[in-house]
């Protein structure tokens, strides 16, 4: 990480291993980690289990907080 990067605080609500099937009959178990970080409701991101680290769950993590900081949501008064 460069060092101006912004660190973000990070709890880990859960982390579950999921079986999916990539085609009928072909299981990929992805390990599936839902967390929260402020000023962001709860997420969940999935990374293949053959591809897990706790170094890659925190690079995953920081690329979904960065895209959904960038996602304006709509308002406007009813």
């Amino acid at each position: 990480m460069a060092e101006n990067e912004t660190k973000y605080d990070v709890t880990i609500l859960s982390r579950d291993e999921v079986t999916t099937f990539v085609k009928i009959g072909q299981p990929a178990i992805v390990v599936q980690v839902t967390y929260v970080a402020a000023g962001l409701a709860p997420a969940t991101v999935f990374i293949e289990k053959d591809k897990y680290s706790a170094e890659f769950e925190k690079q995953v993590i920081r690329e979904d907080i960065e895209k959904r900081f960038k996602v304006r949501p709509e308002s406007y008064k009813v």
